[in-house]
């Protein structure tokens, strides 16, 4: 793992300057909090939203502020879009998904049969300090003005600067997938198929998809963000 240059902190900071700056330019807010008790309130009262992802529920999954965040973009002080992120150290991520430790790892869960993971060969062995973000939500009068891609772009830039992780994931359900949104607004270069078949999150039977991104596509990606913002800001003087 290469280790962060001066260089990268200054990219890392221009991209969430940036982020910050397209927020403000709407007219929103942004907190990032550590209580994931108050993520799940949001998401239980949120419209529009089916379940609440036991990855960042505290009633679920073991969570404190050395692992966990969560943004909350508000209007005018009402909570009107949010996601969370996990930091998991681990030898071996996809083990998590076959053990479900990944959405439940405060008890053993009974399931009714085998979750199926079916990830590539091609895909590498994900290890090391991993960021997963997950609990995305923006209220149905905001969709349509980028939320949904500035948010896990931030997310990742924040899981940087805060938990140094080597990759960051996330999973998207099959309509998700199959808009290509893990790839045209989350920014993950790589999407791929990682079970099929029975899923007890939602007690049904999914395709889920992963969408990834290692830390140097990561460093890369944030670099060239920060080089296009200054190029912009440089053409509009």
């Amino acid at each position: 793992m290469r280790t962060l240059t001066s260089t990268d902190y200054q990219n890392i900071h221009a991209v969430i300057t940036l982020y910050l700056e397209e927020l403000d330019r709407l007219g929103l807010s942004l907190t990032v909090e550590t209580d994931m008790s108050a993520w799940v309130q949001v998401m239980r009262n949120a419209p529009k939203m089916s379940a609440v992802n036991p990855t960042f529920d505290p009633s679920q999954s073991h969570l404190h502020p050395g692992n966990s965040f969560w943004l909350r973009v508000t209007d005018n002080g009402e909570t009107i879009a949010c996601i969370s992120n996990r930091l998991f150290i681990t030898e071996d991520y996809i083990s998590l998904k076959r053990s479900l430790r990944l959405w439940y790892d405060l008890k053993p869960v009974l399931i009714r049969e085998p979750i199926n993971v079916v990830i590539g060969d091609h895909v590498p062995h994900i290890s090391g300090r991993v960021g997963h973000h997950g609990g995305l939500w923006v209220h149905p009068d905001w969709r349509g003005h980028g939320l949904a891609g500035l948010l896990p772009r931030l997310t990742r830039a924040l899981s940087m600067r805060h938990f140094d992780v080597d990759w960051h994931c996330g999973i998207a359900l099959k309509p998700i997938a199959a808009r290509g949104l893990p790839l045209k607004a989350y920014g993950y270069p790589h999407m791929d198929l990682c079970i099929d078949g029975y899923f007890p999150v939602t007690d049904q039977q999914e395709e889920i998809y992963m969408g990834w991104i290692t830390r140097p596509e990561m460093l890369k990606q944030m670099e060239e963000t920060a080089m296009d913002s200054v190029a912009a800001t440089a053409s509009a003087a």
